[in-house]
């Protein structure tokens, strides 16, 4: 498999960071996973606006060839370099700050690291081996809403997910609402209104999630308790990978809409 690292496609092989790299000191970065499927990177647009956006908060400087349609051909060749042009694939791109400095850095210059590898087709599936995971708490701050290198809320949530054989663990906010879970965020429907947290709680601005408050405008987001999932029609969670029901079902119409926006394909 070749890479993209800062315009130049590499072996995978050949790429190496160094001992002093600030993604590996300190996390200093963040980074988009991006679904490639039917010959298209879904949702672009939003995964670009939230990486610049993050970029900007974190205050790196953008590098050359960085724009939306430089940056897309790149990820093109690297699917062709890597035969992953008529399949469906996962790509991510990571941008860190580069080496220089301790806490404090010298430099707000980018790298900026491309991969794809085979992926699996979206998909809606029945996860309902679901519970709480109140040991790690989330907060709003300026950065909570993107995609950060520092990811140990969800690789803890994970590990106990793992360990009590669940298949997937909600996270709380400080003060015990509804935030997300590990990988996607949380939604849930009663009397027609879909639900979902707020990026107040700490959760991640997810990419599906933006789909599905454009689909659903009168979506309700806000601070709940986790006692409200009893009492919901439907309970799932989504990321531009997949939906995960964990309580109810769809009904036909519900179902359709949500193939149409996530796949472009009527049933």
């Amino acid at each position: 498999m070749n890479l993209v690292y800062n315009s130049d496609i590499l072996p995978e092989e050949k790429f190496y960071v160094e001992l002093n790299d600030r993604a590996f000191q300190y996390g200093d970065g963040l980074f988009e996973t991006i679904r490639y499927e039917n010959g298209t990177l879904w949702f672009w647009s939003d995964h670009y606006d939230r990486l610049t956006a993050g970029m900007k908060t974190l205050g790196l400087t953008y590098p050359d060839g960085f724009d939306v349609p430089l940056l897309y051909q790149s990820i093109l060749q690297l699917l062709s370099s890597n035969e992953l042009s008529d399949q469906t694939a996962r790509v991510k791109i990571q941008v860190w700050r580069q080496t220089g400095g301790l806490y404090t850095p010298t430099t707000n210059c980018a790298n900026v690291l491309i991969t794809a590898r085979p992926g699996s087709p979206f998909a809606i599936t029945q996860k309902t081996n679901v519970d709480l995971y109140p040991a790690f708490r989330l907060a709003p701050s300026p950065v909570s809403s993107f995609k950060t290198l520092n990811s140990l809320p969800y690789v803890l949530a994970g590990v106990h997910k793992q360990s009590m054989g669940l298949d997937d663990v909600i996270l709380l906010d400080t003060n015990g609402h509804l935030a997300e879970c590990v990988a996607s965020n949380l939604f849930w429907q009663s009397a027609d209104t879909l639900f979902t947290p707020s990026c107040q709680t700490g959760c991640i601005n997810g990419i599906a999630r933006r789909q599905l408050l454009r689909m659903f405008p009168k979506a309700e987001e806000g601070f709940f308790l986790p006692e409200i999932l009893k009492k919901a029609d439907v309970v799932f969670a989504a990321n531009v990978m997949g939906i995960q029901v964990f309580q109810g079902q769809f009904s036909p119409q519900y179902y359709q809409q949500l193939m149409q926006v996530f796949t472009a394909k009527s049933l």
